[in-house]
């Protein structure tokens, strides 16, 4: 009788290797961008070091840079999302299956929670010799930045002046911008970004949104980006991240994961619309694999 041989996909081909692309892009996002943030508030000219190095251009451009290469890092395997809120809005308008939107959330938090930790040692000594300014002990690393604690180089906190609405408002209207510009960029019929630079303009986008509304809040607008940071955080600090800023952590969860939705929603209902309405085709010789927009190989 003859053997019948069955192939199976390997496990790094489906759902694991898609967590494993979320996971390192994820982490390749917070050690880019929280480390030009320990860079701004560990190295400026307020601790005698670095002329230019606390100046705002330091974040905008650290994180959008930091975004770009972690969506390089992963946009072939998962698409690289990073961003629960990215990943929800998709799913949310039909584009990502509901049953991976936690293994990618588990994924993204765990990659921020590893590169939180990975800058915490990598920075100690800085961060021990600024908390000592202080007359503070790395325990007290989340103190409130009102009273010279610097757990705000892991996560987002907001300005005293801006309040719980204001917050919430940045974040959600920021994240709103994220995504439904992302899906813009990334839609290949809409002009589309050619020859695989398209995390290049997300990376400006990023750049965009901080320098528009990044100080009231920081600009999580990423559920993981302040999260994982945080959670590492209060593992040294005694759970004092989680309190922090009146039990603020809960708005860079919240305020992204609904403002993502709604940037889905307004795109989709408005320009994409538009574009189905004139029957608009793919642009050029663009396609459309995993979210990533880029010219197809030639064979």
């Amino acid at each position: 009788m003859a053997s019948q041989s069955v192939s199976r996909t390997p496990a790094l081909a489906g759902l694991q290797g898609e967590m494993i692309g979320e996971f390192f892009g994820t982490m390749v996002l917070i050690l880019f961008g929280d480390g030009c943030v320990a860079v701004y508030g560990l190295f400026g000219k307020s601790q005698g070091v670095g002329i230019g190095a606390d100046t705002w251009p330091i974040i905008v451009f650290g994180w959008g840079l930091a975004v770009m290469l972690g969506i390089y890092v992963a946009g072939a395997i998962s698409g690289a999302h990073i961003n629960p809120a990215v990943t929800l809005a998709l799913a949310v308008r039909g584009r990502h299956p509901w049953n991976k939107v936690l293994p990618y959330w588990g994924a993204q938090v765990l990659g921020a929670f590893v590169a939180a930790a990975i800058l915490y040692f990598v920075y100690q000594g800085a961060l021990t010799h600024a908390l000592e300014v202080s007359k503070l002990t790395i325990g007290q690393i989340a103190q409130p930045a009102t009273k010279d604690g610097f757990g705000w180089v892991f996560y987002t906190y907001p300005k005293g002046f801006v309040g719980t609405f204001g917050a919430f408002g940045d974040e959600f209207v920021g994240t709103a911008l994220l995504v439904g510009l992302i899906f813009a960029i990334v839609d290949g019929r809409n002009q589309p970004v050619q020859a695989n630079l398209n995390p290049l303009i997300i990376g400006f986008l990023i750049v965009a949104i901080g320098a528009s509304f990044g100080l009231n809040t920081g600009y999580a607008i990423n559920p993981a980006r302040d999260f994982g940071p945080r959670l590492w955080i209060a593992l040294v600090s005694g759970g004092e991240s989680l309190a922090a800023d009146n039990f603020y952590f809960w708005i860079p969860i919240v305020a992204p994961l609904l403002g993502g939705v709604v940037g889905a929603f307004i795109y989709d209902y408005t320009i994409g619309r538009v574009i189905e309405a004139r029957n608009l085709m793919q642009s050029g010789t663009a396609e459309t694999r995993g979210e990533t927009v880029r010219e197809p190989s030639v064979e």
